[in-house]
């Protein structure tokens, strides 16, 4: 098979026969890909859930300790993974409506075009979350470059310029993909690659080798941020506490990134040994080629719902700040007699009747005159 019809062969065909609708109506309604369906659905509403979740968490008032960009950035990712969610419940049932009630095998021929605008959510979500993890690098890079200044200086619009940049970027590759492969005619089985199902191995190679890169790239930066803290711990005096919290605060945020990413990568890679067996096992080409298709693609986006469950709960509960955050935020998800929700207690008030209140302006000018003092404090010590 020459190189172009790995890259370019469509499996679309002009006109199709009664040989076909059968084929088309078999890959749909057999009890294999009819389980795979139903796996689809419970992972989907799951992840559904959880990133839903999520997301509130992130931008409940009960994580504003956390990072600002982190938060955005984590919210961006979940957001992702809630559009391809809900996009892959709906084809789940729509699918298994479509088997229940069809009574023409002729109806489970897809238009090629149709079918490239179904998944389009679902390949926006896959360019946006390779795209996400890209984005949280770049902006960890500035951080830890500009940490003396980076807190209070333009932070706030680093974060978004980088989130809208990453979405604009997604919307027109996710576009250009979907033209790319909208070819005339009708398919077999509507997966999220409606060329060549091969070029889904190259894809997919990419984008793995893409984010293992990143996911060393972020180790690197976090030796480099400890490095940095260490110097500032032996030398105090020429650092402020402005840059002692920026530099503790790109340690912390690495810790969760680190972890979250390398679930990612790990359900890629499971994506990627299926595409492997199956590049080994279809050798041929044809339009028919889809059919054998179909069951390795769906486990591939089976992906995507696996890992909108597992990226929360592993962000929550490998950072003690998010996992405070989220009892806060979801008590009814948590053990209330834990440790952890007896530290987030309020102090009783205080015994006496009557609380005075002093001018907002008057305790500001008070918090600033004790930041200096703790900064001096610092240096001298």
């Amino acid at each position: 098979m020459s190189l172009q019809a790995l890259v370019s062969y469509s499996v679309s065909i002009q006109n199709y026969t009664e040989d076909d609708c059968q084929i088309a109506f078999h890959a749909t309604t057999n009890s294999f890909m009819q389980t795979i369906r139903l796996v689809h659905i419970f992972f989907c509403t799951l992840g559904a859930i959880s990133s839903s979740l999520f997301i509130y968490v992130l931008l409940n008032s009960s994580s504003r300790n956390l990072h600002r960009n982190l938060r955005i950035s984590l919210a961006s990712l979940a957001f992702a993974a809630l559009i391809a969610c809900l996009q892959l419940d709906f084809i789940a049932f729509y699918h298994l409506a479509l088997t229940l009630t069809a009574d023409n095998a002729c109806d489970s021929m897809y238009e090629a075009r149709k079918c490239a605008i179904l998944r389009f959510p679902v390949v926006l979500s896959i360019y946006s979350t390779l795209c996400g993890i890209i984005v949280l690098a770049i902006e960890r890079t500035i951080a830890t470059l500009k940490y003396r200044t980076y807190e209070a200086n333009g932070s706030r619009a680093v974060g978004l310029s980088l989130i809208a940049g990453q979405w604009l970027v997604c919307i027109v590759v996710a576009i250009f993909s979907v033209l790319l492969r909208s070819d005339p005619g009708y398919v077999h089985y509507c997966t999220a690659y409606i060329s060549h199902p091969r070029t889904s191995v190259f894809s997919l190679c990419f984008m793995s080798a893409l984010e293992v890169i990143t996911l060393v790239y972020f180790v690197l930066l976090l030796q480099s941020n400890q490095r940095r803290q260490v110097n500032e711990f032996v030398n105090k005096a020429m650092h402020s506490l402005s840059e002692r919290y920026q530099l503790q605060e790109n340690v912390r945020i690495m810790k969760i990134l680190i972890p979250s990413i390398t679930v990612h990568a790990i359900l890629g890679f499971v994506g990627l040994g299926s595409m492997l067996v199956f590049a080994i096992m279809y050798r041929t080409a044809d339009e028919r080629l889809i059919v054998g298709f179909a069951p390795f693609s769906e486990v591939v986006l089976l992906v995507i719902p696996v890992y909108a469950v597992v990226f929360p709960i592993v962000a929550v509960f490998q950072n003690k700040q998010l996992r405070l955050a989220s009892r806060r935020a979801l008590p009814f998800l948590f053990n209330p007699e834990s440790r952890e929700s007896s530290e987030m207690l309020p102090d009783p008030p205080p015994s006496h009747t009557m609380i005075t209140s002093r001018p907002s302006r008057q305790l500001e000018k008070e918090s600033d005159t004790h930041f200096d003092l703790l900064n001096e404090m610092w240096k001298k010590g």
